[in-house]
């Protein structure tokens, strides 16, 4: 499972990445400190099946979800692991992502 927050400076996102693993967490660690485009820096681990990582990057949160999901998948083994990816608090499985100006964001949102 894969989760990702986006902060904007300037031109350049900082996208804030929580992989979500029972299996196999040091290798995909290992595979993503090693990956140079994009460029993963390992922030901590969240629990023992959860790490974070920030990429600093031109390019939108969605396509680092993409790559990351590539980068794990190309491991040996890496196709079993499944996926949900969570955007902006919306479970997402290749739909369409609500914006703020949409009024099915609300609808999508987690209760408070």
């Amino acid at each position: 499972m894969l989760y990702h927050e986006t902060a904007k400076e300037g031109n350049r996102n900082m996208v804030r990445i929580n992989v979500t693993a029972p299996v196999l967490t040091e290798q995909i660690r290992k595979r993503l400190l090693e990956s140079k485009s994009p460029e993963y820096i390992f922030v901590k681990n969240l629990s023992r099946i959860q790490m974070q990582f920030e990429v600093d990057t031109e390019e939108d949160g969605e396509v680092i979800v993409r790559k990351t999901k590539r980068l794990i998948r190309s491991m040996k083994y890496g196709n079993i692991i499944m996926f949900r990816v969570l955007i902006d608090g919306q479970f997402f499985e290749n739909g369409k992502v609500y914006t703020p100006e949409d009024r099915e964001y609300l609808a999508t949102r987690p209760a408070k």
